[in-house]
């Protein structure tokens, strides 16, 4: 599923990663624990396409595809999602179309029709509701006045809507409450 070999990456002049060497087959989980400041962050961001971020040597493939040569939109349509440590806001963009939006994209990725509304709408209030997650606040603004736990309540509901293959989850119960807790 993911590989990495010997991944080397700066920011600007600063070598973060140095050497990352991991295999995870599908299926399975792994958690990579460090102090803050060791590069997990940044990892998280290389994998994912983030710009800012220069790999000086390695190389890094999923499902026998390479990384390195896709955008972050690409690596994305091939199913690999991120979760923040800190939720982004987003004004002005109501979660649901935030959610189509990546949705239709992953579908066009793939070559199939994009969802219909009430088809959306319809999978949309099955996950919320799965997740106990209330579907107004769905109509909101992506995460604008959300609390910690309800960011990452959100970023969970994007998951269930995406079905992503590989997630690299960074700090995912940062900020949940016991119940938000039980669900991830």
């Amino acid at each position: 599923m993911l590989n990495i070999q010997n991944l080397h990456a700066r920011v600007e002049d600063k070598a973060i990663l140095k050497g990352v060497t991991l295999d995870v087959p599908a299926g399975e989980v792994h958690a990579i624990m460090g102090p803050n400041g060791a590069g997990k962050s940044t990892l998280s961001y290389v994998l994912t396409g983030r710009g800012g971020y220069e790999v000086t040597e390695g190389s890094t493939s999923l499902n026998g595809e390479d990384l390195l040569a896709l955008d972050a939109n690409e690596r994305a349509a091939k199913g690999l999602f991120l979760s923040f440590q800190y939720p982004l806001e987003i004004p002005g963009v109501p979660a649901l179309t935030f959610i189509r939006t990546a949705l239709n994209a992953q579908r066009r990725a793939r070559g199939e029709d994009e969802i219909a509304a009430p088809a959306f709408l319809k999978l949309a209030r099955e996950k919320a509701a799965s997740l106990k997650i209330d579907f107004e606040m769905l109509k909101r603004g992506l995460n604008v006045g959300f609390s910690g736990g309800e960011k990452k309540r959100m970023e969970i509901f994007q998951m269930a809507m995406l079905s992503p293959k590989f997630l690299i989850l960074d700090e995912t119960d940062s900020g949940l409450d016991i119940d938000a807790l039980k669900i991830v």
